[in-house]
């Protein structure tokens, strides 16, 4: 009787621990410091700024082998990066009924952006395509609060974002008029995972030298 408590115990905790790891959820990477897109309105003029060097280009990394929880699914198998994050910068005065919105004036082909929000709270994030990504709308409202989403590329190489920010009617999207909008533009670089290059690397020199020992025989 003991061996077969002990079997059927062993057998419940084993089958447990597989539905735990089945449902298992996994969010995507926040790799490197965030970098503030910082938005101010005084006196009916938008500005945004950029913290530290505007000319650093934000990594997006892709980590091989991983598949994330839905809604963040989205981003399985890509490079991508949500160190940028959106900002009050300062004083912000807005009429009622007035929001400040991020349109998209360029963007370079094969770059996607999905809605964030706190950068780790990853699992409250909506991860819906925005900024003219997969058909959606070119303009975003951002709320006034920190979010940071996410942009992600297909490939390896150098992307970059243009947009507009501007006070608009929180309703219809449309700019108020004597307000005055500012531009800013996101650059990044999409690279190999950390440790993904050096993996590539010992594969590669593993097929060379089979292929000389091969040769040898």
């Amino acid at each position: 009787m003991f061996h077969m408590n002990t079997t059927i115990r062993t057998t419940m905790l084993l089958t447990a621990a597989a539905c735990t790891a089945a449902s298992a959820q996994v969010w995507p990477q926040v790799e490197g410091s965030m970098k503030h897109v910082l938005v101010t309105v005084e006196n009916q003029v938008l500005e945004v700024h950029l913290e530290g060097d505007p000319d650093e280009r934000m990594e997006m990394l892709r980590y091989p082998g991983e598949q994330y929880f839905a809604p963040a699914d989205v981003l399985n198998d890509t490079y991508y990066n949500s160190r940028y994050g959106w900002l009050s910068g300062g004083f912000i005065d807005l009429p009622q009924g007035a929001g400040i919105f991020v349109r998209t004036i360029s963007t370079d082909a094969g770059l996607s952006v999905y809605e964030g929000g706190m950068r780790m709270m990853r699992e409250s994030h909506t991860y819906d395509a925005i900024l003219g990504t997969d058909g959606s709308s070119d303009t975003w409202q951002w709320g006034g609060t920190m979010v940071h989403n996410w942009y992600a590329a297909d490939a390896v190489g150098a992307y970059a974002a243009t947009y507009e920010v501007y006070v608009g009617d929180a309703s219809t999207g449309d700019a108020l008029s004597g307000y005055t909008p500012d531009e800013v533009t996101l650059v990044f670089n999409a690279v190999p995972a950390p440790g993904g290059a050096a993996l590539l690397g010992l594969a590669t020199l593993g097929a060379v030298r089979r292929r000389r020992e091969g040769g040898r025989r």
